[in-house]
This record gives C-alpha cells, structure tokens and sequence, in this order.
C-alpha cells in the first residue's frame, strides 16, 4: 500500500479538491494523509514511509512542500489552486487521470537542484536551510539605498548599490528574479544565477554562474537596513558585516511534471508570449 500526503493550501477550494483527490487515491488502494499548510515553514511533518507528496495550492504552497519532501527523498507533484502555477503545473480536473499514470509508474519527473543557506555572524555561523527558489537580500522598510559586497569562491566580485540582491536557483529563474530584470533558465539546469535589484551602477547586470560556485554577500549598510528573504517564506534582519553565503545544496526536489506541457508551452501561457 502506498502512503501519499496531500500538501494543502489553506482555502476551502482547495480543501475540496483534496476531498475529491483523496477518495480517489483510497479507492486506488493508497493510505492518504492530509496537511495543511498554514505557516509556510512546516516542521513537524513527517514524510518517512511515503512515497508521494500532492501538493495542491500555488506555488508558494509547493515551495513549503518541497521544502520538506526533499529532506526525505519524496517525489512532489504540484495541483493548481493559486495563480501562476509555474511549479503547481496540473489543473483540478485533469488531476486524477495524471495521478493514474503516476501511481502505475508512468510519471514523468524532473529533478531539480536547490541552495543551501548559511549566515556567518562573527565567529557565529548558522545554517538556515535548503530552499528550491531563491535567497534574496532587499531594503528593509524604512532603508534607503543599501550596499552589499559580492564575493564568488572567495573572490569579490562587485559591490552592490541598490535595493538588493538575488541569488536564484534555475527553478526560481521565473519568480522574483525575472521581475528583477534576469533571465530565464531551463529549470533542470545546474546553475546559479545572480541578479541585483535595481541596482545605482548599471553597469552590474545579472550574471549566471556554475552550480559548484559559492556565493557570498557581505552586508556594508547598518544594523537592521537589510533584510534576509528565503523562498519568499522565511526572514530575519541582518546587522552589518553579516556574511550570507549560499551554495548548491545535497538535497534536491523531484518533480512530477506535466505528461504533456513542456516547459515552454507552459511559459507561452504564464508569461502571453504569442
């Protein structure tokens, strides 16, 4: 018997839909749990014995998801209850016919890389996870221009003025760093990409570099003027001289694709390309 979870977001559409996917995953002969993602950094769930995790919200909904599913290997597929469903790519009611598929084996899946985080604070080091999207440094609140220094392995590579910086996984590529002004990134490409946020010098422009690169951001402004933004989920402040390093990660996320749309026709239709 298989143990599948049902990842949800916290709305009654899509506490619905988990209804209708879960008596047919039953009647399929599959144990089903059900969560709901209210927080958006899930700890306590448990993932051992599963071999399945539906998640059906938005993308936000399947960044917690995946989140978790990667620290014990599960496969994620994505059902669409948001708005964009870049990641969350099956519409409701086609879902049962593709989850037939993929409870036979017949699924067709993607694996994808992530980051993990670290902050160095002084002789204090902590690391703050593993994330699918991206690590972003922005302007708190009150911040006028902030400066950020940008090493590569070690190496400075260039300061930043500006309303801060992104480092963005392939799969993240489409989210924030695509309003920023980056590029798009085939998303089981192994890179890492690097786009400043309405930067003052315009000479700094996005750059992608390879997925074993380490990239660090010193934090130049004053306690408390930047801010720390992990999937768009998680934050926390950051002083001065703070030290933000991110790198591939060991973990990475399974997908569940889409048996039909390819990632192009999927952009044709999120983006209106013609």
């Amino acid at each position: 018997m298989r143990k599948v979870l049902l990842f949800l977001k916290d709305s009654e559409e899509a506490r619905r839909t988990s209804t209708q996917i879960s008596e047919f995953l039953k009647g399929q002969g599959c144990k089903v749990s059900v969560f709901v993602n209210v927080s958006g950094s899930p700890k306590r769930v448990n993932l051992r014995g599963y071999s399945l995790m539906v998640v059906i919200g938005g993308d936000g909904t399947f960044l917690a998801g995946a989140r978790v599913a990667s620290r014990f290997g599960v496969p994620v597929v994505g059902i669409n209850e948001g708005r964009f469903g870049f990641l969350t790519e099956i519409d409701k009611d086609e879902a049962v016919d593709i989850l037939k598929d993929i409870l036979k084996g017949r699924g067709k899946v993607q694996r994808r890389m992530m980051v993990s985080t670290y902050l160095r604070r002084g002789r204090w080091s902590k690391h703050l996870g593993d994330y699918l999207n991206d690590v972003v440094v922005s302007k708190s609140a009150l911040a006028r221009i902030m400066e950020i220094e940008v090493f590569t392995n070690g190496e400075p590579m260039m300061k930043v003025y500006g309303d801060g910086v992104i480092v963005s996984t392939p799969t993240g590529s489409t989210a924030y760093a695509l309003s920023a002004g980056g590029p798009i990134i085939y998303p089981d490409s192994e890179n890492l990409l690097f786009v400043p946020i309405c930067p003052h010098t315009l000479s700094n422009r996005p750059v992608v570099l390879p997925a074993d690169f380490t990239i660090g951001l010193r934090i130049l402004s004053r306690d408390k003027a930047c801010f720390l933004t992990l999937d768009g989920q998680r934050g926390m402040y950051l002083n001065r001289d703070d030290l933000v390093e991110v790198k591939r990660s060991r973990r990475t996320c399974t997908i569940y694709l889409h048996p039909e749309k390819t990632f192009f026709e999927i952009l044709k239709t999120k983006l209106r390309w013609g």
